[in-house]
């Protein structure tokens, strides 16, 4: 029968589709962290799959982003956690070099939302919180890429020869 063999394709693909890429990069399905605590009230109480960067610190983890980094994210392990057994190894590795260096990560987990006198990470008492069930990738922060020269100002004239003359 059909049903069979819709079964059986989808209990093959399964590990295909959560597994991650070769070259370590997120899935497609990852969302920013930054865009979920833009949204909070969106994701509360929701499983999501989020990009970020994870940072060991005193008394636990956070996440957090490079476009919203001034917001910590409480960081912790579920009961039922479980890693891709080379996104565990790649972390251990960087936190080894660097223990308190960020490291880029895709989990998945449940986002939780602290409410009227409530926080999350003790000591960092975080507004939000992400309950990791699975560590799905992990790898270097790229270091800052050379940044190209600056587009020049829209009153700088720009000479054949590469000299410029500075805005008026």
């Amino acid at each position: 029968p059909v049903w069979i063999l819709l079964i059986s394709f989808l209990v093959m693909t399964r590990p295909l589709l959560v597994a991650q890429d070769i070259d370590n990069r997120p899935p497609a399905l990852s969302l920013d962290i930054c865009s979920v605590i833009a949204h909070p009230a969106e994701y509360d109480g929701k499983e999501v799959i989020v990009t970020s960067l994870y940072r060991v610190i005193i008394h636990g983890a956070i996440l957090t982003g490079k476009d919203c980094s001034s917001v910590n994210v409480s960081a912790k392990e579920s009961d039922n956690y479980k890693a891709n057994k080379h996104a565990a190894t790649v972390l251990r590795h960087l936190l080894k070099k660097d223990h308190f260096a960020p490291v880029q990560i895709v989990v998945r987990g449940t986002f939780h939302v602290a409410h009227q006198g409530q926080c999350f990470g003790g000591d960092i008492c975080a507004p939000y919180q992400v309950e990791i069930a699975e560590l799905i990738s992990a790898q270097a922060v790229p270091p800052k890429s050379v940044t190209a020269p600056e587009a020049p100002a829209p009153d700088t004239l720009v000479h054949g020869s590469d000299h410029v003359d500075p805005p008026k």
